[in-house]
């Protein structure tokens, strides 16, 4: 495979990457500090933990594409 697939999976792998810890990151600091979903008694909205998901999903789906990237050097 040419060169150029592989830079833009690696770019897309690092993207993603990069968007997951700004999902988990951005969750904790505006739902969990800023709301007071972290450290309160009261029940948490379904929306931050979906977001936590959002953020594992963005991981899981960066380690397929290095599956991806490792198929493409072969």
């Amino acid at each position: 495979m040419p060169q150029i697939f592989k830079a833009v999976v690696t770019v897309g792998i690092w993207g993603l990457y990069v968007a997951s810890w700004l999902a988990g990151v951005l969750a904790f600091i505006f739902g969990g500090i800023m709301k007071g979903y972290a450290f309160g008694a009261e029940p948490v909205p379904m929306s931050y933990f979906v977001s936590y998901a959002v953020s594992i999903g963005f991981a899981f789906a960066a380690g397929f594409m290095i599956i991806v990237r490792k198929k493409l050097e072969a």
